[in-house]
């Protein structure tokens, strides 16, 4: 064969087999075999709890990145996306990308139904609207404030915690975008349930104080505004929660090891304390490709998850750092596997 006829043929099956990985890679299909709980945890604190548990030990589901659910092909790069996920780049990786943002597949009632009870918030204010992003936006916030509040209103008894952990498009040192963040909170109704005390410090707190003995519901509101006389709670002196940055399993047990020996030896214990039990998509040519044999976030957290719940030492870990921090929160064997350690862990 004419070998200039034999490169242009290599070339063309070559250009074939770039084209079909580019398009099988970007397929935003989750590919998870989804079992709902049959257990209803929408009362779990208030049939389980007592009066005298002060909440920062009170040991809770949480959901990373609580509102991603609705992100799918068409949706737009957040203000904060990560420059590959935007432009050119991003146009080639859409679906991909769009499967390592994804980390819950369950809306606000169906996470709080499955027992979770700290929700990992992500805003951006775009055009003056609120809406959830994990690398492109999710949902429009006010929507989810409702739901919660419905799910408040019909559980007395409850109380949830929402953490603010990144607010886009504001800056947190300028008290006139506090007040925007605080009225949008106030014009949903969410800050009627919000619990604050001028005489007992958050270690003090109690689940009666906070519910007043079971008969009402509450939110606590955590933010990084650096406003000093506030309405919400400062992240920096409430809640610590310290992230692993890995896609690593054992490396990640590994970090929340040592951060359990750090929190027993040099905190005050005055501090909801969250353990992030998460993994995470890195982005170089070793992470790409990780990612890609586990095909989904999803996917790698449902693996992740049954590693986390069958580890060893998962109660001592538990003790140290109360609030379990997961993506794919509502999965249904972990789900029942982790309320019962939960529930369990807090009764006995």
């Amino acid at each position: 064969m004419n070998p200039l006829k034999l490169i242009k043929r290599l070339f063309i099956i070559l250009g074939i087999v770039l084209v079909s990985i580019i398009v099988v890679i970007n397929i935003p299909i989750i590919s998870i075999n989804h079992q709902a709980s049959n257990t209803d945890y929408s009362n779990w604190m208030s049939e389980t709890l007592s009066d005298n548990q002060t909440i920062i030990t009170v040991k809770m589901l949480g959901a990373h990145d609580a509102f991603s659910k609705d992100i799918k092909l068409l949706s737009q790069p957040d203000i904060k996306a990560p420059s590959i996920m935007t432009g050119a780049s991003g146009f080639f990786i859409k679906g991909y990308s769009v499967k390592q943002s994804v980390t819950q597949t369950a809306d606000a009632t169906e996470l709080l139904e499955s027992g979770v009870r700290y929700l990992d918030v992500r805003l951006s204010l775009i055009d003056d609207e609120w809406v959830t992003k994990h690398n492109f936006v999710s949902s429009d916030f006010l929507m989810i404030l409702e739901d919660i509040q419905t799910f408040l209103d019909e559980n007395t008894g409850e109380f949830l915690i929402l953490d603010f952990q990144h607010i886009d498009g504001i800056d947190y040192d300028d008290d006139n975008d506090y007040q925007l963040f605080l009225n949008m909170l106030d014009t949903s109704g969410i800050l009627n349930y919000h619990y604050t005390s001028d005489i007992l410090p958050l270690h003090l707190l109690t689940y009666g104080d906070v519910t007043d003995s079971g008969t009402t519901s509450s939110v606590i509101i955590i933010d990084k505004f650096t406003k000093t006389d506030k309405n919400t709670l400062h992240y920096d002196t409430s809640i610590r929660s310290s992230w692993a940055n890995t896609d690593s399993f054992d490396v990640v047990l590994e970090f929340l090891e040592e951060e359990k020996t750090l929190v027993e030896t040099t905190t005050d214990g005055k501090q909801f304390v969250v353990m992030q039990a998460v993994t995470t998509m890195r982005m170089n040519p070793r992470g790409i490709i990780d990612s890609l044999l586990k095909w989904s976030l999803v996917e790698r957290a449902e693996k992740f998850n049954n590693y986390l719940i069958e580890y060893e030492s998962f109660d001592n870990l538990l003790d140290a750092m109360p609030i379990v921090m997961v993506d794919y929160a509502n999965c249904g064997p972990f789900n029942d596997e982790i309320m019962t350690v939960i529930i369990d862990s807090n009764t006995n």
